[in-house]
């Protein structure tokens, strides 16, 4: 007992560190030599890295956030042998999440954490992960709404993992989904109406940009305008 408790606790820590790990921004300094945090959004996510560095760079970053969410749940189950603690390993990802999010190598600075809190419910559910992407996938070429269409589905996939049918699981039940998919888009969402500290936006009233944060994660409506800016942040 006392060994799967360090264990657990060991992979909770790693998954934290996992997290905080700035691979975003690392590149963006090996690559091109920019700190992102200075950069279109100030963001250091996907979105702000294929818009910086290129389209390209899309999948290269999502494959490594995806990576990143899944790996903490697949070490825990397969090569700690932590199976039978499934609500300790389905909370697992939440510390990779947070990492991202406030990553104490960037002052507490981070990115929104989609692709980590994906790789986490890729690892526990492969078909619910696929069902997610499909949705979204198929809003977001519809409307060209990324940030409306992650929404929708980080509200609704909490009630989708309840209502699963359990043997279609691979490693968690339902409710360790629900749960982990719930906490999860709730730390983003928190992530979102935070931002990365930044000031509000002048001559917007700070009701308009709370609302702006959550439903478009930005300040200001036009996007256009928000991923051109050059934010004032320190290194």
């Amino acid at each position: 007992m006392v060994d799967a408790a360090l264990g657990i606790i060991g992979l909770w820590a790693a998954a934290y560190l996992v997290g905080a790990m700035p691979v975003t921004w690392l590149l963006a300094r090996a690559v091109a030599g920019i700190d992102l945090r200075r950069r279109g959004s100030g963001n250091v996510g996907g979105s702000n890295v294929a818009r910086q560095l290129g389209k390209g760079w899309l999948p290269v970053v999502a494959a490594i956030d995806f990576t990143r969410g899944a790996a903490p749940v697949l070490a825990g189950q397969y090569a700690l042998g932590l199976g039978e603690y499934g609500w300790l390993l389905a909370l697992t990802p939440l510390f990779t999440i947070a990492g991202n999010c406030w990553s104490p190598l960037l002052r507490f600075n981070g990115g929104r954490s989609v692709g980590v809190w994906a790789g986490g419910l890729l690892a526990m559910s492969p078909l619910l992960f696929a069902a997610a992407f499909l949705v979204y996938l198929v809003g977001w070429l519809a409307t060209r709404r990324s940030a409306e269409w992650l929404l929708a589905v980080m509200v609704l996939l909490p009630a989708v993992c309840a209502a699963w049918p359990e043997p279609w699981m691979l490693t968690a039940a339902p409710e360790q989904l629900a749960v982990y998919t719930a906490a999860g888009a709730a730390i983003m969402l928190v992530k979102r109406l935070l931002s990365n500290g930044e000031p509000f936006t002048a001559g917007v009233p700070r009701s308009t940009v709370l609302l702006n944060r959550l439903f478009r994660d930005r300040d200001i409506a036009n996007r256009e305008q928000w991923v051109s800016r050059m934010p004032g942040r320190t290194g």
